[in-house]
């Protein structure tokens, strides 16, 4: 029998443990403020007394370590996303799988997006929980300065196919300019803390689109992969989950229209043995047999009052196991790591503080030996400062490198953009690739576009941690506190000089000039009507439709069939002369146009990587600059400090220790209770036991 998981920690719980910690942060910043104006009003008059002195060394190592409360800031900042954010699901499928119809039966709305069956998705829509349902569209802004925020134009629900999806007869996009759309219900599966991402549909899981979507799933909760129940998984498909394996760390399938095909039982074991062989990473992944329709149908006799009805429907549906699991693992999951990323933060910003008070407790106990050591760190910190100085050579050499590496991951980007653009223009029909290949680029281009955003965050933050590895340990040995970490690991909890910064913003880091807007294909024409047209056409194939003719007199001994062959013959020649040369003129103008878009990507893209990576770096050196100050400025109030305690009375010093003694219980207790909750989810995080 498998032993029971301990239960998690409670959301409630982990909020309160932010609350308190931030709140007991806050108190002693503004004790830490009041003593110090204190102390300096008593140095004016030059009477400053061993314990005033302790009394505001104290409350300032409360809360100087906070500075200007980036540290509070960040746990009340991670408290609420833990509050209100979401896990994300990524639904992808092929065309007129039922991807869309899927999202609509699971939020129990069944016309919110298009699913008509010549209706594809052109652009992402995010579905989340809101008190009242609403649409918004995010609309791009070409020749906007690339700093511009986004424009918003809120939309009805009924018009979401307006601006979400393609026109069924010219395959293009009804608005050019919508970047994606974000819808809001009251759902009670939403409410779980779930967050649902229609990707687009236009071009299934080939070429662009195929790439935009994996893109998308670096930052998703997992994948809900939409197969109908019709045949076993295409190539395509397959190729889809391969590439997608490390994507995600979860993955559920989706079996669409049941209620149409009755050998879908069958279908679900050959799938199950191609993924085994083709993708082995989904091999183990739950599958969900399910019918819109009878969903669909459950809907409409509740909302007619047919409740039992609504519940065998329900039931028929096969949708209440699949909302359990996404509720159960997905949100519950997500939600574990978002509070263990709160707890988290909250270690770190109590650590500093009590840190400085345990410092404090050995100086009130003049403890010999101490001063020897703020001074030896003094003289580490004074060897961070030369521009010589180790972390600024990280610093260098890490920013060149991050440079070049996406550098060269744009590049080949763009190679694979080429490559799979061409494959398209020599292999589609000329009404096919005229209708569908901007849209396949626009795609794939803008999966360049996350792909690289995606890199540099992770570049960013690796660059960054890497630089801070460089002073950790002297910065923390600077606090003589007998913590800190080794070089490269900050300290234990995980906090350390510069963790604060958060350098890399929210929303693109890399973002073209121009915006997202590609330049249209420009169509050539060419004019093959009138008589020279009819000529042009024409003549050279007169010669061969007349020896054709010829033959065929000689072998028939016939009159009328021959001029019959020689025209039949004209026509058919004249026809695939035109569609040649109909398939090389579009083909000519897919190529410009691909040159096109590539110059302008080639222009725009590598200027940015440069400008942004030397813009951070800048900032993390001007940044560690400061950190590198105010710890010797603290190393000197400390050191000053003690001195005073050396002379100050034994009855002034007890006072002060009992002060301290109680502000580090405070600390102490709020820590204990930090730890606990971080191994209470820590436990409940590991794999599930039961996983099917």
């Amino acid at each position: 029998m498998t032993p029971p998981r301990p239960e998690a920690p409670s959301r409630a719980r982990v909020l309160d443990f932010a609350a308190r910690t931030a709140e007991l942060l806050e108190r002693a910043a503004r004790a830490a403020a009041a003593e110090a104006a204190d102390t300096d009003r008593t140095a004016d008059r030059a009477a400053t007394g061993p314990s005033e002195a302790s009394s505001a060394g104290a409350g300032a190592a409360a809360g100087e370590d906070d500075g200007d409360g980036n540290g509070v800031r960040r746990l009340r900042a991670e408290a609420a996303r833990a509050a209100g954010g979401a896990a994300t699901l990524v639904v992808v499928g092929e065309k007129k799988r039922g991807k869309s119809s899927t999202i609509n039966s699971l939020v129990g709305v069944p016309d919110l997006l298009p699913v008509d069956a010549d209706v594809a998705t052109g652009v992402h829509i995010v579905v989340r929980y809101g008190e009242h349902p609403r649409a918004v569209a995010h609309l791009r802004s070409e020749g906007d300065a690339p700093e511009a925020p986004p424009r918003t134009e809120p939309i009805p629900l009924e018009r979401i196919a307006e601006y979400a999806a393609v026109d069924p007869l010219t395959g293009r996009p009804h608005r050019y300019d919508v970047h994606h759309v974000e819808v809001e219900l009251p759902v009670p599966l939403l409410a779980s803390g779930l967050e649902i991402i229609d990707t687009p549909g236009v071009g299934g899981l080939v070429g662009g689109h195929a790439e935009l979507a994996l893109a998308a799933l670096e930052n998703a909760d997992a994948l809900v992969f939409v197969v109908d129940g019709s045949s076993e998984l295409t190539r395509s498909e397959l190729e889809f989950l391969g590439r997608a394996t490390e994507r995600t760390a979860e993955t559920v399938f989706v079996l669409t229209k049941t209620d149409s095909y009755d050998a879908w039982p069958a279908v679900v074991e050959r799938n199950r043995e191609l993924l085994a062989r083709h993708a082995p990473r989904h091999a183990g992944a739950p599958w969900f047999p399910v019918s819109n329709r009878a969903r669909r149908d459950a809907v409409a006799a509740a909302d007619s009052g047919e409740l039992q009805e609504a519940a065998e429907l329900l039931e028929e549906s096969g949708f209440e196991p699949l909302e359990a699991l996404l509720r159960r693992r997905i949100a519950a999951r997500a939600a574990e790591l978002r509070l263990a990323n709160v707890v988290h933060v909250a270690l770190a910003a109590l650590a500093a503080p009590l840190a400085e008070q345990e410092l404090r407790l050995r100086s009130l106990q003049q403890e010999p030996g101490l001063a020897a050591e703020v001074e030896g760190a003094e003289e580490a910190l004074r060897q961070l400062q030369p521009e010589s100085a180790q972390w600024r050579r990280a610093l260098t050499t890490g920013s060149r490198d991050l440079k070049n590496t996406l550098q060269l991951g744009f590049r080949r980007s763009l190679n694979d953009v080429r490559q799979v653009a061409e494959e398209k223009i020599a292999t589609s029909e000329p009404g096919a690739l005229a209708e569908e290949f901007p849209a396949e680029l626009e795609a794939q281009v803008e999966a360049v576009w996350l792909q690289l955003d995606n890199a540099a965050r992770r570049g960013l933050a690796a660059l960054e941690e890497r630089v801070r590895a460089e002073c950790a340990t002297v910065l923390d040995a600077g606090r003589t506190d007998g913590k800190g970490g080794g070089k490269g690991d900050g300290r234990a909890d995980g906090s350390g000089p510069g963790t604060e910064l958060a350098l890399v913003e929210d929303g693109a880091v890399i973002r073209a000039e121009r915006g997202t807007l590609l330049p249209e294909m420009v169509r050539s024409t060419h004019r093959d009507g009138g008589p020279f047209g009819m000529l042009e056409n024409v003549i050279p194939t007169v010669g061969t439709a007349a020896t054709f003719g010829t033959v065929i007199g000689l072998l028939t001994s016939s009159v009328l069939l021959p001029a019959v062959a020689s025209y039949a013959m004209l026509a058919v020649l004249t026809r695939r002369r035109r569609q040649r040369a109909e398939l090389g003129r579009v083909r000519g103008d897919a190529t410009r146009h691909l040159n096109r878009v590539l110059t302008e990507l080639t222009t725009e893209i590598p200027a940015q990587i440069t400008d942004h990576v030397d813009g951070l770096a800048d900032r993390l050196g001007l940044a560690l600059d400061r950190a590198i100050v105010d710890e010797r400025l603290r190393l000197e109030r400390r050191l000053t400090e003690h001195r005073r305690n050396l002379a100050t009375s034994a009855a002034e010093l007890a006072a002060a220790r009992d002060r301290t003694k109680r502000r580090i219980g405070a600390l102490t207790t709020l820590r204990d209770e930090g730890l606990a909750l971080a191994h209470g989810l820590a436990a409940t995080g590991r794999p599930d036991p039961d996983r099917s």
